[in-house]
């Protein structure tokens, strides 16, 4: 983060909150004027600290109301099976998330779907069939008290 100074750090959190926030908006809570706010923004963007802009929508709202992290253990750690199982998970729908993690497990994934039967299809019917899993391993999301998005854009520490 050597290569954001303060506005650019502000802009960052500023289009977290609001990724729909016009330019001239942007520009004004920023105190600079569109052009070189426009040009800031599009840096960001070149240099990756902007990946894309969403909407977040209410998975309930769209009938997918459950949530489930789900545990994966590989039979084979080789790299191949590794990949395989990534693109295979970059198909489903209903994964959210996919990260290879360190510990018991492998990977861990996040699945939405319609109801506990939805996601035992998506279970017995997809994600079993994928070659590689040894054991699949759920937790469902009883509630929810904090889902946020945002990563925090820190000043940088005094030196």
């Amino acid at each position: 983060m050597e290569t954001l100074d303060a506005t650019d750090r502000q802009i960052l959190r500023l289009l977290q909150q609001d990724g729909r926030m016009t330019n001239a908006k942007l520009a004004a809570r920023i105190g600079r004027t569109p052009a070189p706010t426009l040009g800031r923004v599009r840096r960001l963007e070149r240099e990756g600290y902007v990946r894309k802009y969403v909407a977040l929508v209410d998975q309930a709202r769209l009938g997918k109301p459950v949530t489930a992290f789900v545990s994966i253990i590989l039979r084979s750690h080789v790299q191949k099976t590794s990949d395989l199982f990534r693109k295979a998970m970059a198909r489903l729908p209903e994964v959210l998330e996919c990260h290879h993690i360190a510990g018991e497990e492998d990977f861990l994934l996040k699945v939405v779907a319609a109801s506990p039967a939805d996601y035992e299809r998506f279970v017995l019917e997809k994600l079993t069939k994928i070659p590689g899993i040894e054991r699949v391993k759920t937790t469902f999301v009883l509630s929810s008290s904090k889902l946020e998005t945002r990563i925090p854009v820190d000043d940088p520490a005094p030196v």
